[in-house]
């Protein structure tokens, strides 16, 4: 029996992983006010993943993501690698581990607003300190109290509403993927193919705060 579970974790780890990668290539968006930053859904991927299969496969599955988007497609190197991985992991592992104690709809609420906060404080810390040496590595002369100064106008809103946007997207593909899983003997758990109140009340915050992100992401 448990050797069946770890085989199943592992080959959901790996689609999941796979998954995270097509997404982050298919789906990346440059915004034109700061070429350093990027955006796109795979921490939503990944935080599915991991309110699946627990908390630290989001670990496991936000460092194969980042590692084979760095020998890929990747145009920022090592420095894009650390900030892909902490901002998935941290993202994905939060929301998960308050969602693995808290299994009901608050649970999951919960996890995403900790998730946002922890996910857009962290990355303001990580582009203070690695976006200098970063953007030394390409030649272009930048300090971190430019960063700073680019905090309130660009990097908090662009942080806030691109982990504010992956809650959305996890809240609204949740169910399907899950039941989808359940149905292929991927995961565990009754499938329930019906939306109670719950699910349509995640449905509804998930709609109202992918709204909210693209605001944010369109006024800067």
């Amino acid at each position: 029996m448990n050797s069946r579970i770890n085989t199943r974790h592992a080959a959901g780890i790996a689609i999941f992983s796979s998954l995270a990668v097509v997404v982050a290539l298919i789906c990346q968006i440059i915004p034109p006010v700061a070429g350093f930053l990027s955006l796109d859904a795979k921490d939503a991927v990944i935080s599915m993943a991991s309110f699946v299969y627990g908390p630290f496969s989001a670990i496991i599955i936000s460092f194969i993501a980042a590692l084979i988007e760095l020998f890929t497609f990747s145009t920022t190197g090592w420095y894009g690698f650390i900030m892909n991985f902490v901002s998935s992991a941290i993202f994905s592992f939060t929301a998960s581990i308050i969602y693995k104690k808290w299994r009901s709809l608050n649970g999951a609420l919960a996890g995403f607003v900790a998730a946002v906060v922890s996910t857009t404080g962290v990355m303001l810390l990580l582009n203070i300190f690695v976006t200098p040496l970063y953007m030394k590595y390409i030649g272009v002369p930048m300090t971190s109290a430019d960063v700073i100064a680019m905090i309130p106008k660009i990097l908090l809103p662009f942080n806030f509403a691109k982990s504010l946007m992956n809650s959305a997207l996890a809240m609204l593909l949740y169910k399907p993927l899950s039941t989808a899983l359940k149905r292929l003997n991927l995961a565990e758990g009754k499938m329930e193919t019906k939306f109670n109140k719950q699910s349509v009340i995640i449905l509804v915050v998930g709609a109202i705060a992918f709204a909210a992100a693209i605001t944010i992401l369109l006024i800067i």
